[in-house]
């Protein structure tokens, strides 16, 4: 790295690279704090004959942070990648080299840009990956949630029904899961998360790797009190968030009759409501579970 002078990280040489020619290159961009980009994606960037770009307006930017003058750059995202395939996978073949940079972060991760990596595999064209930053492992990593096993469930549907049915299908996975939503829908969105899968801690991440980056941790009960206190004091939550919640714990059973004994002794001092949110504390099930059950015991006494 002779070429990279102390302080100064944007006037690499890129023309002593040993690159690979006519390769995609896939480049991971940083996710908000532009000193997160690395050595080689500055390198590749200054030297790929072509560069994809979900948003040519938003990486340009990039590249005028990091003084990097990219000649071909193409706009490639989920309205035109069917038709913009053809000619990328015959430029390729030309031994060009093109970068693919999404956004922010890795490519492909929550997109269909895996559909050009699965052409250029049949065409045996050469696929490499400059990795970088990640909101999905960046907002698991701040959690305080395990790490050891997660599965990443991608973008929550908007619709109340298509996101039960996302939840219901790993109700019982025991790994961290980590899910993509908006800051709009996050009530909704835990409310429902309450009913379908009980009380569980889970970690809100926004605006990783920034100046206001946040990360607020609790569970289920307590996380809509605390949005409804800042949406109160006019300071709402707002953009995209990354919610990591914990998995399903398989110790956690209780019978029938444990939870009705609890649920009577709660109901002697507690309404109805209070009751059914402290169960659900202490157990860890479902909101609707415990609701019924409440109900029935409520109307026989």
């Amino acid at each position: 790295m002779e070429n990279l002078s102390k302080g100064d990280l944007y006037y690499y040489d890129h023309k002593n690279s040993k690159e690979l020619k006519g390769c995609l290159y896939i480049i991971a961009t940083p996710i908000g704090n532009y000193e997160d980009i690395s050595l080689r994606a500055i390198t590749v960037l200054g030297l790929v004959d072509i560069l994809l770009c979900e948003d040519t307006r938003k990486s340009k930017k990039l590249l005028s942070h990091l003084k990097i003058k990219c000649k071909n750059i193409i706009s490639y995202n989920d309205n035109n990648a069917e038709k913009k395939r053809p000619y990328i996978l015959k430029q390729l073949l030309l031994n060009k080299n093109i970068g693919l940079v999404c956004d922010a972060g890795t490519p492909l991760i929550s997109d269909p840009g895996y559909k050009i990596v699965q052409e250029c595999y049949q065409e045996n064209i050469k696929v490499t990956h400059l990795p970088g930053p990640s909101s999905v492992i960046n907002a698991l990593v701040l959690s305080g949630l395990p790490t050891n096993q997660f599965f990443f469930g991608g973008f929550l549907s908007s619709k109340k029904s298509g996101k039960e049915k996302q939840l219901l299908t790993t109700k019982y996975n025991t790994m961290t899961g980590i899910w993509f939503d908006t800051c709009l829908r996050l009530q909704n969105t835990l409310k429902i998360m309450l009913d379908v899968y009980g009380n569980r801690k889970v970690s809100i991440a926004r605006e990783l790797t920034k100046i206001y980056e946040e990360i607020i941790i609790s569970d289920l009960v307590n996380i809509d009190i605390i949005i409804s206190k800042r949406n109160n004091n006019n300071k709402p939550l707002k953009g995209e968030v990354v919610i990591i919640i914990n998995g399903f714990d398989s110790n956690s059973n209780v019978s029938t009759e444990e939870l009705n004994i609890n649920i009577k002794n709660k109901l002697k001092h507690h309404t109805l409501r209070d009751a059914v949110n402290l169960v659900i504390e202490e157990t860890n099930l479902s909101k609707k579970q415990v609701y019924n059950e409440a109900i029935k015991i409520k109307n026989k006494l």
